[in-house]
């Protein structure tokens, strides 16, 4: 069953940050990952809003913790992201299978 990654933060350094992307972004590849949406203008509907918002969807929960945890991102990549934005939150949530439903 697919796996999502739903991910919100504020940027405060646009030069560090740009290392991020083109680097996060073929490793999603490699692991099966897929960037459903990537929006630095959300609209807040309820609570507040972050500057960035991603939703990536991987085939299942083990691909996107692989991912997640592979040495590569750990060592090499999450650090552009740490040292480029503040209040980062990112979430897991397992896909809906309306099969599931009684």
């Amino acid at each position: 069953m697919s796996a999502y990654f739903i991910i919100s933060y504020d940027i405060v350094d646009f030069e560090e940050f740009q290392n991020y992307p083109p680097k996060v972004w073929d490793l999603l590849q490699r692991h099966g990952g897929e960037l459903l949406a990537s929006d630095m203008e959300a609209q807040a509907i309820e609570g507040d809003r972050k500057m960035m918002h991603a939703i990536i969807r991987f085939p299942s929960r083990e691909q996107a913790l692989a991912c997640f945890n592979s040495d590569e991102y750990q060592n090499q990549i999450m650090q552009h992201r740490h040292n480029s934005t503040t209040d980062a939150r990112v979430v897991l949530v397992q896909g809906f299978d309306p099969e599931t439903v009684a």
